[in-house]
């Protein structure tokens, strides 16, 4: 790299990559390259911009929110540009929105990418992206400490080897459409911020989504020991699962986390759920929580609760998606059943 677009190791206001802001959501506008590197710095990692090619002026948009440890963020540059990180610490995932951008991980080919296309960028190595002038990307830190502590509690055993995903993210398979799903949700939050963004809980419930779907749903180099078949769930296991989702629906469970609280391996309790109950484990929650949602909203007053606080302490985070499975589950919309108290 020549003098200009070489990396200028700019520390986050921590000294380490990514640091926690005060507020939860944060939404910035400049045409100043300086302060457009050190914004991105601290909300992710140190990096370059070379505005070489092209000049139209830098018009970058941020929008940054916090959601338990994961930081996401919806970013444009408003011009054709080349960003150039330092090596990677957490991993990232970039997908975008509109535009398109080309992508390299360290040494490897630039890969490029549009919308409904994204890249899961693994720790150890410096980024290079091309940005079109029209691109906006969803941009993804998930710290690699959790990651790897989630499949660790997914695998029962230690890591032996660093996790490292494969470059380019399946978000087309079923299974892959879990990840595409839930950054649909960050997009909708970072577009129109609500409360949720303060809310520990609700932080908690989207960070397990994006922990499962990613060591479920994409490739890496321990995906052959995390969705081997297991050995066949007990029914007492099976049965204590059950328990546990109609005993505490509100909390953030997801796949691994669920199996990990009843000893067993992913595969081998969607397997039982599968042969018990005959859907995965994580339909039968959302069919829980609407049915406790509905049960509170019966016995709820209008004037002492809303059905967006009802919702989200049942882990419905969108209550537009929630409203339309309430609606069919219930033919009737959740302010219809609270407000049946005002007749």
């Amino acid at each position: 790299m020549d003098g200009d677009t070489a990396v200028r190791q700019k520390p986050a206001s921590d000294g380490h990559e990514g640091a926690r802001q005060e507020k939860h959501y944060t939404r910035r506008t400049t045409d100043d390259r300086d302060e457009a590197e050190q914004l991105i710095s601290e909300l992710y990692l140190p990096h370059r911009l070379d505005l070489s090619r092209g000049s139209a002026p830098l018009e970058m948009d941020l929008s940054g929110l916090r959601l338990g440890a994961l930081t996401a963020g919806r970013l444009s540059y408003g011009r054709r540009l080349r960003l150039r990180t330092a090596d990677a610490e957490n991993f990232h995932v970039n997908l975008p929105v509109r535009g398109r951008a080309a992508s390299r991980s360290g040494s490897g080919e630039p890969v490029a990418t549009r919308p409904g296309e994204g890249l899961i960028f693994s720790p150890g190595a410096p980024a290079e992206i091309s940005w079109s002038a029209d691109c906006e990307q969803l941009c993804l830190m998930i710290p690699r400490a959790c990651l790897e502590a989630e499949l660790e509690h997914l695998l029962g055993r230690t890591l032996g080897r660093r996790l490292s995903f494969e470059f380019q993210a399946e978000l087309q398979s079923p299974v892959g459409r879990r990840l595409q799903s839930v950054l649909d949700l960050v997009i909708d939050e970072l577009d129109h911020p609500t409360d949720l963004g303060t809310n520990p809980v609700v932080g908690r419930h989207i960070e397990g989504l994006v922990l499962d779907a990613l060591l479920l749903g994409q490739p890496h180099n321990h995906s052959d020991t995390a969705t081997r078949p297991g050995r066949r769930g007990p029914g007492a296991a099976i049965r204590r699962a059950i328990e546990i989702v109609e005993e505490r629906p509100g909390e953030p469970w997801s796949t691994v986390r669920l199996a990990t609280e009843v000893h067993l391996s992913a595969r081998a309790l969607q397997e039982g759920f599968s042969r018990d109950l005959g859907t995965p484990p994580m339909t039968y929650l959302r069919q829980v929580r609407l049915r406790r949602a509905h049960e509170a909203l019966r016995n709820s007053m209008r004037d002492t609760t809303t059905v967006r606080a009802v919702a989200t302490s049942f882990g419905f985070m969108h209550m537009g998606r929630f409203a339309a499975a309430y609606r069919d589950a219930f033919g009737e919309s959740p302010s219809e059943t609270l407000n049946r108290h005002l007749s």
